[in-house]
């Protein structure tokens, strides 16, 4: 079996844990936050090249991710393949984690993006430090309502 065809243990954990959250979702029909208050529906998960995944969006409630109150700490979306880093005050930048060369799900190690495949770093701006990638990681829009402390990543 190639490498093409395997999954690491992260990445197969993180596709059950997306689709977990959508069956809680389904099973609470409310469609605005999930009982354990982090994805409404997830479009990031997986893909080569760092494609940003299908349309919909991801939402999240910032109070759920306590790294979030630190400015430029890299968090990883539960069930997802999306990090997130407060760029200020109520603004917020996320990642699509998906590696630009084989499509493989990244780490966060040292505030860094890590591909545990073949090797690539990118920084904390998603910006490639060593490859064998060679493009940057995905920057995704993203949305902060303060009344609701809610943060929507599309």
């Amino acid at each position: 079996m190639c490498c093409d065809d395997c999954v690491n243990r992260r990445k197969f954990l993180t596709m059950a844990a997306g689709g977990a959250a959508a069956a809680a979702l389904a099973a609470c029909g409310d469609g605005t936050v999930s009982p354990i208050g982090t994805i409404v529906t997830n479009p990031f998960g997986g893909g080569g090249g760092g494609g940003g995944g299908g349309g919909g969006s991801l939402v999240a409630k910032v109070g759920d991710y306590p790294g979030l109150a630190t400015t430029g700490n890299l968090v990883m979306i539960a069930g997802s393949f999306v990090a997130v880093k407060r760029s200020g005050v109520n603004t917020f930048v996320a990642f699509n984690m998906s590696c630009t060369h084989a499509g493989c799900a990244t780490d966060i190690v040292s505030n860094q993006f890590q591909c545990p495949c073949h090797g690539s770093r990118f920084d904390n701006n998603g910006k490639v430090t060593a490859g064998p990638a060679q493009s940057d990681l995905a920057t995704l829009t993203t949305s902060y309502n303060v009344a609701t402390d809610l943060l929507t990543v599309s």
